[in-house]
């Protein structure tokens, strides 16, 4: 099992200065899909229902490979200064983080 896509699904709020965060995580985006392009990120939001939250679904090739990058990027001194303007300087958000193991064909 250990092959199979692994998406990483996280949602964050915002607040009224939505432009600022929109644009931090498509600036957070970008970094990170150059550093490991093994991996794709979506950014969303909700159009009906609870407004406020940002969607993001991160797909790496495989669990091991998004624990190697994820503990790689908590260390990284420009992912952390991109991720400010979505974190704030308290990282006190509420989030909520989802697995998800992609079905594939045998």
């Amino acid at each position: 099992m250990e092959g199979k896509m692994i998406i990483h699904q996280r949602e964050v709020p915002y607040n009224k200065d939505y432009t600022t965060f929109f644009e931090a995580l498509v600036e957070a985006k970008v970094y990170l899909e150059k550093k490991h392009p093994e991996v794709s990120v979506e950014l969303m939001y909700n159009l009906a229902g609870q407004r406020g939250w940002a969607t993001i679904q991160t797909r790496y090739p495989s669990l091991a490979d998004y624990e190697r990058i994820d503990a790689e990027m908590d260390n990284d001194e420009v992912y952390s200064k991109l991720l400010e303007p979505i974190m704030g300087d308290s990282r006190d958000l509420p989030i909520d983080d989802q697995f998800f193991r992609v079905i594939q064909n045998s």
